[in-house]
């Protein structure tokens, strides 16, 4: 327990230092973008492909994504219930903040550092159910519930997560092992060259998109999307490390990310609607704050 909490410590720290070096203007906010590209489209997607080396497909491992996708859906009808009697930005910012979790630019490279390489393949079969929303369902739902056209084709928005390297890495790996294939033993060693530096580059990277500007008469929209996100991880968390019938690393995996933080989608989908997205960027950046402070806590004592 003391070394995931120390390593934990290490990766909070490195979100530490590229906030402050931001602050001192040693990095910049744009900065964190390149290093996000270089996250998402080289380190990520080989920490992924590294992690199918010893990986068995099992079909129950299907359940997970079923989870995620289900778990979208009931936020949105949350946010669509206690909204019935909102203004119109209110609605956008429920529907849009509740649903959706921040998996492959927060979550992926964080348990990528600490859980093992089952671990980093259920955490992205959580994610295989979550992309399609976060991607664009949620927002198609959510212009028709405001009586707008969403100006997207359902189709085209979930298709449009092929585009992202880590996912479509993790879906040939996941089809190649259903096929019980797999691929040279030199690709793995090339890629296990790259992906001890994801966990370290991602934490900065966050530490550098970090926003804390805010009007404080909208806390308590903050605080009420954020407590319904963490009562819903709770009860996702016990459910599933207590009774599904998986291996201790995958509902280890599971349960920690249920706590992952919005998605780092929403605030563009958002402003595509032209509600509050400062509200949308502050509850994002809460949302991130509270899943660094919760997700080694659940390291520790799962």
């Amino acid at each position: 327990m003391t070394q995931i909490l120390v390593r934990a410590g290490f990766f909070l720290l490195m979100v530490v230092v590229g906030y402050i070096a931001k602050k001192l203007g040693v990095l910049s906010k744009d900065d964190g973008v390149s290093l996000a590209r270089i996250v998402l489209n080289i380190t990520l997607p080989c920490a992924i492909l590294v992690s199918f080396r010893t990986f068995v497909f099992d079909w129950t491992y299907m359940v997970i994504p079923l989870i995620s996708f289900a778990a979208n859906w009931l936020m949105l009808l949350v946010g669509f219930g206690i909204t019935r009697h909102s203004t119109r930005d209110e609605r956008i910012y429920y529907m849009l903040e509740l649903p959706a979790y921040n998996i492959g630019n927060f979550t992926l490279p964080f348990v990528s550092g600490i859980l093992g390489a089952t671990g980093v393949v259920a955490t992205c079969l959580f994610d295989m159910g979550n992309s399609p929303m976060c991607l664009g369902l949620n927002f198609i739902v959510t212009a028709f519930a405001i009586r707008e056209n969403p100006g997207r084709n359902a189709l085209t928005s979930v298709l449009s997560i092929f585009r992202k390297p880590s996912f479509t890495v993790y879906f040939t790996m996941l089809v190649l092992s259903i096929l019980g294939l797999s691929l040279p033993d030199a690709v793995f060693e090339f890629a296990g060259m790259i992906s001890p530096a994801n966990g370290p580059m991602a934490m900065v990277m966050i530490g550098l998109m970090l926003e804390f500007s805010m009007d404080r008469t909208k806390l308590k929209e903050v605080f009420t999307v954020n407590a319904i996100r963490l009562a819903l991880a709770a009860l996702i968390a016990f459910l599933f490390f207590t009774f599904a019938p998986f291996p201790y690393e995958v509902r280890k995996a599971v349960a920690i990310t249920a706590f992952a933080p919005i998605s780092s989608a929403s605030p563009a989908f958002v402003a595509d609607l032209k509600g509050d997205v400062e509200l949308v960027g502050f509850a994002s950046t809460v949302s991130i704050v509270l899943a660094l402070v919760l997700m080694p806590v659940l390291f520790a004592l799962l």
